[in-house]
């Protein structure tokens, strides 16, 4: 089932659902009065990653029993997750607890009756240090993401997020006498060596400098956030949040005509892998690349922990490091700076600075035990760092050990899930992590100081309408830039063709419905 589809049932399954009083929560009430002889069933329904867990678990009841609830989760088949969702709530079925990670069903779920509006005067009551801490870390979108006409619905976590880190080739520069850049001048002058001197020692002149998930570095040199991320293409769906406060499309600004003359000199000089369009991974994990393991270019870049799992480059090794040492035993990465541009800007993409977002439903509203329920085990995951750590990682000696590095795992996630850990946890939280993990921290930040972050784009009608085409659109005006089938000026002719498809409308669009949620937050 194809997402349209899959949404067009959600929302006819949740107005139906809306006109259903009490759906499934007939045992716990009686003529409306609650019935507080037994503890509420509070049922989960976490990501596709989802499990049911095991009632007699140890921190099961645990939890059960501090929060005076009867712990459930619901467990949908990740591969066939949404129609397994709209068949058990057509049934009349809705969990009480839900977590989302795909914004475009908040608003339909919303419409369809499922959510619960949340006012914030509420959370500041139920959960006050929780929302002391996210006005901390907010950069003044935190909220607006859950804003829908002028309401709250659901809360946001403020997560410990960094940006794109670059790995270089330690050979490679050594083969060719060069340290690790950090101007673009000098990146260039780097990446030509890798072209032209034979680092690998072959005798051949089969090398690269780079690929695509490289290229956001060199936008961000001219203070742009235009990512390709772990596949291929341009993500143009993701708009940038100014220094202004006001989100645009960095795609037809100026400074990407710049970025883009750079790429398509590389490109010339053969600096870009000539397959950079079918990118640089070619199968199993989405973040391997294998134009950088098996020795086509010299740079690549990708999350921190995807090559570095510890705290230090002699640290444990991250899945992609993994990977590159199997096929390269002598083999040595190297990290350094994004490049800086000619204005002294610089910076990679970084995901989202809030991650999980958690609702609760209207059937949870029904009883207020259970809407208290849930505020107070979110305000104990951010005060209470033992009872964090416990929903976080399980119990220590049987599910984690504490190691130099940090915290290792002693059994596989599925197991977690089982036993009631990772099911009502908030994630890796700033509050959570730096308690728990400075070394991480101190260790991510010097690796990848600057970043862009993710602008949670609001789904207002424009940008659904118009969003597949504007990125056909781009797609092929900078890719046929970069590779020369388009000269440099044909930039100005992609930006009028954008606006005209609709990229003026939506950006406005945008614009008006961040700037309305805003306003609602400060009321």
């Amino acid at each position: 089932m194809n997402k349209t589809k899959f949404l067009s049932v959600i929302l006819a399954t949740m107005l139906l659902l809306s006109t259903v009083t009490g759906c499934g929560s007939k045992t716990n009430t009686t003529n409306g009065t609650v019935n507080n002889e037994t503890p509420p069933i509070m049922e989960f329904l976490p990501n596709a990653n989802a499990i049911y867990i095991d009632d007699d678990a140890e921190i099961v009841k645990m939890i059960e029993q501090r929060f005076n609830i009867d712990l459930k989760s619901w467990q949908l088949d990740p591969k066939k997750y949404n129609e397994q969702l709209a068949a058990r709530m057509a049934g009349g079925e809705m969990p009480d607890v839900v977590t989302l990670s795909d914004m475009s069903l908040i608003a339909q779920l919303i419409e369809g009756g499922m959510i619960h509006e949340m006012p914030l005067d509420l959370i500041k009551e139920k959960a006050p240090n929780y929302y002391r801490i996210t006005q901390e870390y907010d950069d003044g979108s935190m909220w607006t993401q859950l804003m829908f006409d002028g309401k709250n619905y659901g809360m946001p976590h403020p997560m410990a997020t960094y940006p794109m880190a670059m790995y270089w080739n330690k050979k490679w520069l050594d083969a060719v006498g060069k340290e690790v850049p950090t101007t673009l001048e000098e990146y260039e002058d780097v990446l030509t060596a890798f072209v032209e001197n034979d680092p690998d020692g072959n005798g051949k002149r089969d090398t690269a400098g780079m690929a695509e998930r490289s290229f956001a570095a060199v936008f961000g040199a001219f203070g742009l956030r235009c990512v390709t991320g772990a596949k291929t293409g341009f993500k143009v769906e993701e708009m940038q949040l100014g220094e202004d406060n006001i989100p645009f499309f960095p795609w037809t600004r100026p400074e990407a005509k710049q970025a883009l003359e750079v790429l398509r000199r590389w490109y010339q000089k053969g600096i870009l892998d000539k397959e950079f369009i079918t990118g640089e991974n070619h199968g199993g994990y989405t973040w391997l690349s294998h134009a950088f393991m098996n020795g086509r270019i010299g740079l690549t870049s990708a999350q921190v922990n995807h090559y570095y799992a510890g705290n230090s480059v002699n640290g444990p090794q991250g899945v992609c490091a993994k990977e590159f040492y199997a096929l390269n035993p002598d083999g040595e990465i190297v990290t350094g700076p994004a490049p800086i541009g000619p204005n002294g800007k610089s910076g990679t993409e970084a995901w989202a600075k809030y991650g999980k977002l958690t609702f609760l439903t209207s059937k949870a509203f029904e009883d207020p035990r259970k809407v208290d329920a849930y505020f107070e085990m979110v305000e104990a995951y951010y005060t209470d760092i033992e009872y964090a750590k416990m929903v976080r990682m399980g119990i220590e000696g049987k599910h984690y050990e504490k190691t130099e590095d940090g915290y290792k795992a002693l059994v596989d996630a599925d197991t977690l899930r089982r036993e009631g850990i990772i099911l009502v946890d908030c994630d890796v939280t700033m509050p959570y992590t730096i308690t728990t993990e400075p070394k991480t921290i101190e260790f991510r930040n010097k690796i990848a100081p600057k970043g862009y972050f993710r602008f949670n784009t609001p789904a207002v009608p424009e940008y659904k309408e118009n969003i597949t085409t504007l990125d056909t659109i781009t797609e092929k005006a900078y890719t046929d830039i970069i590779t020369g089938v388009k000269p440099l000026d044909y930039f100005e002719t992609f930006v009028e063709e954008f606006n005209k498809a609709g990229g003026l409308e939506v950006e406005k669009a945008v614009q008006e419905e961040y700037a309305k949620r805003l306003e609602s937050i400060k009321k």
